[in-house]
């Protein structure tokens, strides 16, 4: 496996390193890999569309024109940009919201157009969030996110896929209204009886065939040929039940992609996006975790690929290319957009070498949409609901969420937690609960320094304390801070110090080995001065080493130096990485002498005094 490195640079000419010496050999390469994927990429944009309750336009607008700007500017060679099965349920999700808090009453002809509207507003919002994180640099606080709440959010969203398309594959009557996934699932249980027969043969067949091709030939682009048999078969069986009189199958009655939007247009029309600030904030919370998942599909899709290919990525390149793209969106009525790691596997497997493939995979599918527009149409939606489907459920990886179950219970809290509130509540509510529940359980870890106990034996010897001797007496106290350092853990640093003190009132000097404590802040500094208060206070010193560069310039510019005293500290030097502790311990045993002295000069001031004072006669009677 080849090294990847990242960097934090931001470009808007990134894809001119791909042209450079491009040559004949690499443009057959990548046009191969092109074609490949567009067979998918079609497919799916139309799926992703349906699932996300708008017209097909939507998911190929963003498929083509959204994918090119977003390719164009981020820094995979081999990353595939499109809609992706998470954000469309979230998209749905968001645009339902709005819709039935807002507009419950409107006219079923005029949804349609408000959906598009609120799509405008929300992919500008998204877009806005991300352009802004990459011009802040803030590429990497996606990794802040566990991954248990990633593969926890993903299997939600595919429970919710499977859950909303067996109504169309079943040809079941949906439940009207807004409800939380567990709701449509007892829904649909109960109205089992209701199903259409002929949908849901053209459904179980369309799954049986996709699963076939896939187990023959993994080169066969199963989900094309899948929906092109599927039509093909609906409409000369309509026509020759048309022939003979017989509409007992009542095959006309079964749903096409014709009847969801007809894609008349392969040009969009560019329209500034609306604006309403009541819908704009009820959105707000559904763009933003749009914009982190996004992100976090991309980053993860991005560097699967980079680590075969060795290539060098920037993951604030990549999201300023996604917040482009989504920008780009918000103006043709196209659908969020992010990293497709089914596509970009394809891409690279097939032998593209650069980018131009991503260019190519939009004029393939721009031209598969021309010649094949009036067959599109004809298109089941059962087909397309099997092929979400069996999509849907490759999409979870489950080495990984079986990694995710076993390696903690922390994990695993985590990723029953994000699941369960998929089912429950609206998804952006189940993905910020993922992610708070994730946080505060690695806040609760970190807010544990890890505090160990040397002694100084005759020789000048760091050894470490066992357990057995960790109540004897000692004057001198070594001990080693290890973690953060930042409030959450500075209470707790303060009192297992003091209670160290207060236990042995023979220790005279403690030493704290800061050479690995990190995230030092003011909590911290202000615990560090209360100790040392109580430590002169009752005749004892505080002595601090090991300081690094960072340590030391919070310590100084809170004033603690001043405080402590700089004969007190020392810091921590690579050319010689003892001699900080050599030199602690001779200040230590220097004010354990001072302080016998003391003890002993205090001790002769009290007899003198006492030899001093007279003595009393009683008084005579």
């Amino acid at each position: 496996m080849k090294r990847q490195s990242l960097s934090e640079d931001i470009s808007f000419f990134s894809f001119r390193n791909d042209l450079a010496g491009y040559k004949k050999e690499t443009f057959f390469a990548d046009a191969y890999a092109a074609i490949a994927v567009a067979m998918l990429t079609l497919p799916q944009a139309m799926a992703y569309a349906m699932l996300a309750g708008l017209p097909i336009s939507c998911g190929i607008f963003a498929a083509v024109y959204s994918s090119l700007i977003a390719s164009l500017f981020g820094s995979s060679r081999h990353l595939i940009i499109g809609p992706s099965n998470a954000i469309s349920i979230l998209v749905q999700a968001g645009t339902s919201e709005i819709i039935f808090t807002y507009y419950r009453d409107i006219d079923l002809s005029a949804r349609g157009l408000l959906a598009l509207q609120i799509l405008t507003t929300l992919t500008l919002l998204v877009g806005f969030f991300q352009v802004l994180a990459a011009g802040l640099k803030l590429g990497r606080l996606s990794q802040f996110i566990s991954h248990s709440v990633v593969v926890g959010y993903i299997t939600g969203t595919t429970i919710a896929v499977v859950i909303n398309q067996f109504f169309t594959l079943l040809g079941i009557p949906r439940m009207p209204g807004v409800h939380s996934l567990y709701e449509r699932a007892v829904f649909l249980g109960s109205n089992v009886d209701q199903l259409h027969f002929p949908t849901a043969l053209i459904g179980i067949f369309s799954i049986c065939l996709i699963i076939g091709l896939k187990k023959y030939n993994k080169r066969i682009p199963a989900a094309f040929v899948t929906l092109v048999i599927a039509g093909l078969f609906l409409h000369l069986a309509n026509l020759f039940l048309g022939w003979i009189g017989e509409d007992f199958f009542d095959l006309k009655s079964i749903e096409l992609v014709g009847d969801n939007g007809i894609l008349s247009e392969i040009i969009p029309k560019v329209q500034f996006p609306y604006f309403d600030m009541r819908e704009m904030n009820a959105l707000l919370p559904t763009a933003f975790a749009i914009a982190v998942l996004s992100v976090m599909e991309t980053s993860s899709a991005a560097k699967s690929v980079a680590a075969n290919s060795g290539q060098r990525l920037s993951s604030n390149q990549e999201m300023f290319g996604i917040g482009l793209g989504n920008l780009t969106s918000s103006l043709i009525s196209g659908m969020p957009v992010s990293g497709s790691p089914s596509r970009s596997a394809i891409n690279y497997q097939s032998g593209a070498e650069t980018r131009v493939s991503a260019v190519l995979n939009v004029f393939f599918v721009m031209l598969m949409l021309i010649v094949f527009n009036y067959f599109i149409e004809l298109v089941p939606l059962p087909a397309l609901a099997a092929l979400l489907l069996t999509t849907s459920l490759s999409v979870v990886n489950h080495n990984q969420f079986l990694l995710c179950l076993k390696a903690t219970r922390s994990d695993a809290l985590v990723l029953a937690v994000t699941i369960l509130s998929c089912i429950f509540f609206s998804f952006d509510v189940a993905f910020y609960i993922g992610v708070g529940m994730s946080i505060t359980l690695y806040l609760k870890k970190a807010a544990i320094p890890q505090l160990a106990e040397f002694e100084v034996d005759d020789d000048g010897e760091l050894k470490h304390v066992s357990s057995a001797k960790t109540h004897h007496h000692r004057t001198i106290r070594v001990i080693k801070v290890e973690g953060e350092l930042f409030f959450g853990a500075a209470d707790l640093f303060q009192t297992t110090l003091k209670a160290i003190a207060e236990d042995d009132t023979h220790t005279k000097v403690i030493i704290l080995q800061l050479k690995n404590a990190r995230d030092i802040d003011a909590t911290a500094c202000l615990a560090l001065q209360q100790l040392h208060n109580y430590l002169v206070g009752s005749g004892r010193h505080l002595l601090a080493c090991g300081l690094t560069q960072p340590i030391w310039d919070v310590l100084n510019d809170s004033g603690l130096i001043d405080k402590l005293g700089k004969d007190n500290l020392f810091v921590f030097d690579e050319t010689k990485p003892h001699q900080y502790m050599q030199k602690a311990i001779q200040r230590a045993k220097e004010l354990e002498k001072q302080g016998v002295h003391a003890e002993t000069k205090e001790v002769k001031d009290t007899e003198t005094k006492e030899e001093e004072v007279p003595s009393i006669e009683p008084l005579a009677e």
